[in-house]
């Protein structure tokens, strides 16, 4: 009997030395589903799960933007869960290998691109039919940006990051996927503007002013309601 007890209490402290050393080291891994895992089952006052959570959304972002087939980005992002299903889109690697494209574009054209926006800033002439849209993201997913209206474009923004493109003057539709929240607003571009966008359920604040005068327009992003009609 004392024999059996003891091949049991070494198995015990053999296993809790075992999972005590695995927990140790999850802050070292870089091994997505071995992270999840560990979240899953880990207490909600556990410190450990501050420093994995955005290390958990940066290696997803990593592998998205590398357009890896079996990436799923979104699950580890804030997703307001109230937003009705047909407002929430799944990842794919097709946006991610259009980001990954038009970014590469984008770094070509900087030099161009970075000129044009000088010129805007310093020299704003009413009578061009050009403006600048600068567009800035701070949330925690990258996106596409897709504009319509005279002028059809795409353009890529990184997370927290920012980006900008000429137009022709006019009426705009904004519309992309933040974070799997459909982000969509209406633009009336008759000068250059800068538009910031947040987190999803990020405090509401906005402001429409314009790029020469240093100022911004900070956009939260959140499902678009319908309105009803009066009866």
């Amino acid at each position: 009997m004392k024999k059996i007890l003891t091949t049991l209490l070494f198995f015990l402290i053999t296993g809790s030395a075992i999972a005590q050393k695995k927990h140790k080291d999850i802050l070292k891994s870089v091994n997505i589903a071995e992270i999840e895992e560990y979240l899953k089952n880990a207490h909600p006052e556990d410190p450990k799960r501050s420093v994995l959570k955005p290390k958990l959304i940066a290696l997803k972002n990593s592998e998205w933007t590398k357009g890896a087939q079996t990436a799923k980005p979104m699950e580890a992002r804030p997703v307001i869960t109230d937003i009705p299903n047909r407002l929430l889109r799944n990842s794919n690697s097709n946006d991610a290998e259009e980001f990954k494209r038009l970014i590469a574009e984008t770094s070509d054209q900087h030099k161009e691109k970075t000129a044009k926006l000088l010129n805007a800033m310093f020299d704003e002439d009413i009578t061009r039919n050009e403006a600048i849209l600068l567009f800035r993201n701070n949330s925690d997913c990258n996106i596409v940006l897709r504009i319509e209206g005279k002028d059809f474009h795409n353009l890529a923004v990184p997370a927290h990051g920012e980006n900008f493109i000429t137009l022709n003057k006019g009426h705009y539709t904004l519309n992309s996927n933040v974070c799997d929240i459909r982000y969509s607003s209406e633009k009336d571009i008759k000068k250059s503007i800068f538009v910031v966008i947040e987190n999803p359920g990020a405090p509401k604040s906005e402001e429409n002013k314009d790029l020469v005068k240093d100022s911004k327009e900070v956009t939260p992003v959140k499902p678009s309601k319908k309105k009803r009609s009066k009866k």
